[in-house]
């Protein structure tokens, strides 16, 4: 056909029909289809033709049918695109169209959505599969639903954009997913709002946007004077759990509650602090504060180390006071010295006066020494004991009734432990003296021993023997006088620049300098905490008493008239006993804690005796003291 097609139009061109110095283009057209080209009036469906100046370029377009497809140019022109000339002689062409294969295309919609074609034929979900000619190129548009986003193709083709040119069957896949919802909220009033899952903590951040479908469950809490009036918006009533599928939106009131004040006033002649729950009154200090119409409002009395709690009254009435706010209330706290009974611990037959050396830590164990017609030591359980031993120097003793001290041998004073009747000399680093001052419960004992080349020792007695604690100058002094649980020691030492300094022995040659206030300074007890108490010289001549802790000498002060003071003895909780004096015949035992420091004398029960001196404390608060009008006797001050 082709071929018959192109003799015809050789022959009319031979005849002659067309003017020299032209080209003529003849199209032969086979199938369902046409060629397109602007030297024609319409398009070509059969054999045309028609004459260019020669060189003139030349554009044909093939159109196929709708059911059909173009196969290809065969004459002047080859393949299957457009065909472009530029004649310099006459040329013939000739396109073939065929009718095409049907090709189904089918689309499948995951979530919500629409997908439509062009050419026409898809219009997803309402019609999701079409046929379209073989070679049809279809481009699909998806379209997502309200609250739905489109995240792309997937099958035939992958992304956000279709375009397929169908030589076979094809299915795609237009996946649209739901879009992240924002929760947002607003407070009004005293009060606060949070989510669960966390997200919004409102005032401060007060929206989120959360995944759709999320179960949120919202949060109010008032602030102290304000209650909760409840939600609005995307969610009513005092409780607030939704499911997000769309923006929303949810505000939270709070609303004032009516308050009261509530006073507290302190009395009496102790120390002491009250504080409440909720918090609001910490008295000395805040002694008044607002709370809430029927806040349940507990307030708790603390009395210092040397003062106790006698009680509440007023609104409150009793040892404890909690009270529902229903108007204003005023409470008084009352709080008094802690005051101690005296026990005269006796005297030995034969003996006038009695003087204790010290406590043990727990089991109300008292030593010291009485005279007669020597000095001998006591023993003191409950009822007091003579020892036997005669002109001893007692330094201390511990709960299981091992007592340490020294005593005159025939080289010397020698240190001595003493326990149910046995002495032991506990001999000497050499020299001709040492002294016991203080035994903890594991036994080992604390005190100072003469060289042989006469220079005093701080030395500790344990199983193995004698230690030399060493000094702060090479071949120096230093002297121990107390001893913790630990094993800890404390002194002095001598020094290289400062003269005598009180001193931490952590072992030997492990000393720590604890300072001074200005002149020589005695370090005499520690406790389990690592609490030092002793005493430190001042530039003008006085002495007073120290408390070191945490790297710091605190000054414990004085009493008025008398400007020396020393601190002999501590215990766990931090109560620390000694004596101030004005440095000629007045001497009073003092009790210092809290950072207060009171007279003995005018917290004991009535008594007879001046408190002159206090040596030792235990655990429980028992203080032993010496009296000093009148002969001596040691008393036990027992806490009321």
């Amino acid at each position: 056909m082709h071929r018959y097609l192109l003799a015809i139009a050789a022959g009319a061109m031979a005849c002659g029909r067309y003017p020299a110095g032209q080209a003529t283009v003849t199209i032969a057209v086979s199938g369902p289809g046409a060629v397109r080209t602007s030297n024609l009036n319409g398009d070509c469906r059969a054999t045309c033709w028609f004459s260019v100046d020669r060189e003139v370029p030349v554009h044909l377009e093939p159109i196929p049918g709708s059911q059909a497809v173009f196969a290809g140019w065969t004459g002047g022109c080859h393949g299957t695109g457009t065909c472009d000339l530029k004649p310099a002689l006459d040329v013939s062409v000739a396109a073939t169209f065929m009718p095409a294969t049907p090709r189904r295309l089918q689309v499948s919609l995951n979530g919500a959505g629409e997908v439509r074609s062009d050419p026409p034929g898809i219009d997803c979900p309402q019609s999701c599969a079409a046929n379209f000619p073989e070679g049809t190129s279809v481009t699909l548009y998806p379209s997502a639903a309200a609250g739905w986003g489109f995240t792309g193709f997937g099958g035939a083709c992958a992304g956000p954009a279709c375009t397929i040119t169908l030589a076979a069957d094809a299915a795609a896949v237009a996946t649209f997913i739901l879009n992240p919802v924002e929760l947002a909220l607003q407070v009004t009033g005293g009060g606060s709002v949070v989510s669960t899952p966390a997200a919004i903590d409102c005032p401060g951040v007060c929206s989120a946007i959360f995944a759709p479908g999320t179960a949120v469950t919202l949060t109010a809490s008032a602030t102290v004077g304000s209650t909760f009036a409840g939600f609005s918006g995307g969610c009513t009533g005092p409780s607030c759990s939704l499911r997000l599928t769309a923006p929303a939106s949810v505000s939270a009131a709070f609303a004032l509650m009516p308050t009261f004040k509530v006073t507290v006033v302190t009395a009496g002649n102790g120390v002491g602090r009250v504080t409440s729950s909720p918090a609001g009154i910490d008295c000395p200090g805040t002694c008044g504060t607002i709370f809430p119409v029927d806040t349940a409002v507990t307030l708790s009395a603390a009395a210092d180390a040397l003062s106790k709690f006698a009680g509440f009254d007023g609104t409150c009435s009793g040892a404890a006071c909690t009270l529902r706010v229903a108007a204003d209330a005023a409470v008084v706290a009352k709080f008094d010295p802690r005051r101690y009974a005296a026990r005269d611990l006796s005297v030995p037959g034969g003996g006038w006066w009695t003087a204790p050396t010290g406590i043990s830590r727990t089991g109300t164990l008292v030593a010291g020494t009485w005279g007669g017609s020597a000095q001998q030591m006591f023993v003191w359980d409950g009822a007091i004991h003579d020892s036997g031993i005669f002109t001893p120097w007692v330094g201390g003793v511990n709960e299981y009734g091992v007592v340490v001290g020294s005593i005159n041998a025939e080289s010397g004073w020698h240190a001595f432990r003493w326990k149910a009747g046995l002495v032991t000399d506990l001999g000497t680093l050499g020299g001709p003296s040492s002294n016991a001052l203080g035994v903890n419960g594991d036994g080992i004992v604390a005190g100072w021993s003469m060289r042989a080349d006469g220079v005093q020792r701080a030395v500790a007695w344990t199983a193995q023997g004698i230690v030399d604690l060493g000094s702060l100058v090479d071949g120096g002094c230093s002297y121990a006088n107390g001893i913790n649980s630990a094993g800890v020691i404390v002194g002095s030492t001598c020094t290289a620049a400062a003269g005598v300094r009180a001193a931490r022995f952590r072992g030997p040659g492990l000393i720590d300098d604890l300072g001074s206030f200005g002149g020589t300074t005695i370090a005499l007890a520690i406790n389990d905490s690592g609490l030092i108490v002793g005493y430190s010289y001042l530039p003008n001549g006085t002495f007073h008493g120290f408390v070191y802790s945490d790297g710091k000498m605190i000054d414990a002060g004085t009493l008025p008239g008398m400007p020396y003071t020393q601190l002999a003895a501590v215990n766990g909780d931090g109560l620390a006993v000694g004596h101030a004096t004005d440095g000629m015949v007045i001497s009073h035992a003092v009790l210092y804690g809290g950072g207060r420091m009171v007279d003995l004398n005018s917290v004991v029960d009535e008594t007879p005796y001046t408190l002159g001196s206090a040596s030792g404390i235990d655990e429980a608060g028992n203080i032993v003291v010496t009296t000093t009008n009148g002969p001596m006797r040691a008393l036990l001050l027992c806490p009321q």
